[in-house]
Order: C-alpha cells, then structure tokens, then sequence
C-alpha cells in the first residue's frame, strides 16, 4: 500500500497526471464495466461516465469504492433517497439542502426539466467549487448554485473537520471553535431573494445542523409541498456528539407545520431509517394557485 501511495504522489504532478489518468482509467473500466475515463481537468481530478463529468477531488485518491459506487444508474441513489414519496413534474422547484458535489443536483435537474428550478445549497468552499463547476461542465442551466450554510440567523458560522475531507464536516455552534468560516442566512432569506412562492420539494441533508436551518425556515416553510430531512441520530448512536440527535425535534417541527410524517424504519440502512418525510396532501386541481 505505501509503494503504492508512494507512486500515486510521484505522478500527480505537472508531467505525470496524464500517465496516472490513464492507469487510472483502465482500472476503473474494468472495475465497473462501463466506459469510464479519468482525467485532471482545470485543477480537479474528473471522472467521466457518457457524457457527464464529475469533478472530484484535488488530489488523486481514487479507490475501488469509488468505482463501485459508479455502477449502475446514477440516478438511482437520489430516487431511492428522496423521491419515496414525491414524484417530480415538469416545471418543479426543488431545494436541495446540502448538495455536495451535484450528485442529487443532476438527478433532480432532469427531473423538473427546462421549464423547471434547482437550487442547490453547500456550505463547504472546496465542496461548492466542486458543485459549480460540476453544474458548469453538464450545463445545469436549470440549476442556481448557492454558497451559504442554513441557520436560524444571518451571520457566519464555522464548519468542523478537514477542508478536504469535505463529507465528514459539520457546523459548530461554539463560537471558540476553530473552523472554516462560511456565510450564513436562513431559507426565509433565501425565498427572499431568489422569489420562490411554491416549492415541490426540500431536501435536507446537512450532517446535524437541521435544527437551526428549519428554525431559520418559519415563513417558508408554508410554500413547501414536500420536505425530506436526512437525520443522524444514528451517529449520536454511536457516540459521535449531541448535536446528531435531532430527529425528535425535526418531527415535531413538521408536525407543527401541518405535514403529515413518513419514514423507513425497516430499512437495513441506519441513515435511510433516520429520513423523515413531511407530506402534504396533494393540491386540488380545482384550487387556485399560489
């Protein structure tokens, strides 16, 4: 394993990225069968799969799990996460709360189509570099790319944990921490300025700061059709921080708000069972719109 970090550090550099990518290109096609190619492109490490780039990383570190989770549809993670209980129309407004990289943001830009909004929301400044260049190099043009964290508040927060290691950060409340600092504002500000009045559906998957971002969310959340909250109870559970135990909270928030719950509790996966839907019934298509 140490030669072959060793070697991975002597090529990815100017001169040896184009001789890495290609390695890198013949072992992920015949990891997953499909025509895949690796490439660095304008500073990031990127994958291709037909005709959809996704940009990935700074530095190379690829391995067979990467390749695994490329199999397959890409669209069927998202649909197996968030369209349980909400099938998306053409001209659909979704919010996507938390959008990483674009993974979701692609699947739900198809789904609402041309005539149709996505606004995805990231924290994390080398995770939104990612995503708007991901949105740039697909041509998303349905999608609006927004670099703020979710509060109860205008401000700025601080977010834990590595830069790079950008899926394993979190929000910190504590004003002493140390950490990244990104912009804050609530989703009420948000509607504010982008004129959202009717919204299909809020995904929300933000790693234990749920509390805040739905506090922040008071007005909005009555042009909301359909909201889907990934909790982490499950990472309280194993004794990663209070702040993870907010599914009790999350539920009574909705409930409060006129939503209707679903969830998944027999579902093998620990984060899939903290998933909390809230459902509306679905408008009449005699009444008028909002």
């Amino acid at each position: 394993m140490s030669y072959r970090r060793s070697l991975i550090r002597l090529l990815d550099r100017p001169g040896g990225r184009l001789l890495l990518g290609k390695i890198a290109t013949r072992i992920a096609r015949k990891a997953t069968g499909d025509e895949v190619e690796i490439e660095y492109v304008g500073g990031f490490w990127t994958h291709r799969i037909g005709p959809h780039l996704f940009p990935d990383s700074l530095g190379f570190d690829y391995t067979p799990r990467h390749f695994e989770a490329w199999k397959g549809d890409l669209g069927q993670y998202t649909r197996d996460f968030w369209f349980q209980h909400y099938q998306p129309r053409e001209g659909d407004v979704i919010i996507d709360v938390g959008a990483g990289r674009g993974e979701d943001t692609l699947t739900f830009s198809r789904a609402v189509g041309e005539t149709g909004r996505v606004i995805a929301i990231e924290a994390h400044p080398l995770s939104f570099k990612i995503l708007e260049r991901f949105c740039r190099s697909n041509q998303l043009n349905n999608v609006t790319p927004l670099e703020v964290a979710l509060m109860d508040q205008r401000g700025t927060v601080r977010m834990v944990g590595s830069e790079s290691r950008w899926m394993e950060s979190a929000i910190a409340r504590d004003e002493g921490c140390r950490g990244i600092p990104v912009r804050a504002t609530t989703l009420n500000e948000i509607f504010r300025q982008q004129g959202l009045k009717n919204v299909a559906l809020l995904k929300m998957n933000i790693e234990g700061a749920e509390r805040y971002a739905l506090l922040g969310m008071e007005q909005a959340v009555r042009s909301i059709r359909q909201i889907c909250v990934a909790c982490h109870d499950f990472r309280f559970d194993r004794g990663e921080g209070e702040q993870f135990r907010t599914r009790s909270f999350v539920e009574q928030f909705l409930i409060g708000h006129g939503f209707t719950l679903a969830s998944r509790p027999n579902d093998p996966r620990d984060a899939v069972r903290d998933h909390v839907y809230g459902l509306r019934p679905a408008p009449s298509k005699h009444s008028s719109k909002l």
